[in-house]
């Protein structure tokens, strides 16, 4: 798995990198923080892949902060459900060629203690909730 904070997609420059990464590693599953984007779009997350060989889950920016993308490789997992909140997406796969249920969360907290503890105890109630 790779993690990276784009801190906002303002350019070519950061798109490239990600999708030279993704190429390079043989990435199956990207998580990036700090999208800074309202709407993402086929043609957005086809780039950043290098191909059609994804489907992703985000939860848009609020304020000046935040946008959560998860991209992975399509053809090595299919989904069963995804699920957000504050600071976090997440993803319920059938993973590789034995369809290992995998769940994966993709997270990004403001630095304020009040807003982390939210974050955690939400993630706690999705985990008892789902079994």
């Amino acid at each position: 798995m790779t993690t990276f904070n784009v801190r906002g997609f303002g350019g070519s420059v950061k798109k490239n990198k990600i999708c030279e990464l993704v190429r390079q590693n043989g990435v199956d599953f990207l998580a990036i923080q700090e999208t800074k984007l309202e709407v993402i779009t086929p043609a957005l997350c086809y780039s950043l892949w290098g191909g059609e060989d994804c489907d992703w889950v985000f939860k848009a920016y609020e304020g000046n902060s935040g946008g959560i993308l998860s991209i992975w490789r399509k053809s090595c997992a299919n989904i069963e459900f995804s699920f957000q909140g504050e600071g976090y997406v997440g993803v319920c796969l059938e993973w590789g060629v034995e369809k290992v249920r995998s769940i994966v969360v993709n997270v990004y907290s403001k630095c304020e203690l009040g807003t982390k503890r939210r974050l955690w105890e939400a993630l706690l109630e999705e985990r008892q909730s789902r079994g």
